[in-house]
């Protein structure tokens, strides 16, 4: 996902200090559309405060999408997340 050029991950960059979620924005796009465009797709991820507007407000974001992994998800499940991103920043870049 880091691979995204205009995709901002929050959170630890270290792999071992991260649980199975991962928080982040495409730049200029609401993460609600991003989440919309990937539901289009057959791709989960919530978009909102997720119950932590501090924590919005400290990272000075309207709002952030956020992936949950776990066992059950594969390589290609999480191929699948980075491929319809970079599709969603695409769609959002033709908009602007």
């Amino acid at each position: 996902m880091s691979a995204v050029e205009g995709l901002t991950i929050y959170g630890p960059k270290d792999a071992e200090k991260r649980a199975g979620v991962i928080t982040f924005n495409i730049n200029d796009v609401h993460p609600h559309d991003v989440a919309t465009v990937l539901d289009a797709d057959g791709i989960a991820v919530r978009a909102g405060h997720h119950c932590a507007q501090p924590l919005m407000k400290w990272l000075d974001v309207s709002a952030t999408a956020r992936a949950s992994f776990y066992l059950y998800n594969t390589e290609e499940d999480i191929d699948k997340l980075v491929s319809g991103l970079v599709k969603t920043k695409e769609y959002f870049s033709n908009v602007f």
